[in-house]
């Protein structure tokens, strides 16, 4: 049984993650794309680092997280990008219908 699933990653400006959006719902690896700009401070390479990125969250049934992974990172820039998935124990009918239709090609 499928459920809707929502994944997250980041992108370094908002151009990279609107081409980014564009391209997964456009190739239909995700039905939807929401994009925030957003401050992150994390540990890279025994530094601590803050940098302003764009957060992408992206929604489509967790049956497609592989095909998912595979298309962030063809296209992120980043040496590790983080790419993060959680499962959602449910959704409204109707729009989790929707998201399906979107994958599998059936979506408007």
């Amino acid at each position: 049984m499928s459920h809707p699933m929502m994944c997250t990653t980041t992108m370094p400006n908002m151009e990279s993650a609107k081409k980014m959006a564009k391209e997964l719902v456009e190739s239909r690896f995700a039905a939807c794309v929401q994009i925030m700009p957003i401050n992150s401070i994390y540990r890279w390479k025994g530094k601590i680092e803050e940098e302003n990125e764009v957060l992408l969250i992206c929604k489509a049934p967790t049956y497609h997280h592989e095909a998912l992974e595979k298309a962030i990172l063809e296209r992120h820039p980043y040496e590790l990008p983080e790419i993060l998935f959680f499962k959602g124990v449910g959704a409204y009918a109707p729009y989790f219908e929707w998201m399906e239709n979107c994958i599998i090609n059936k979506g408007t």
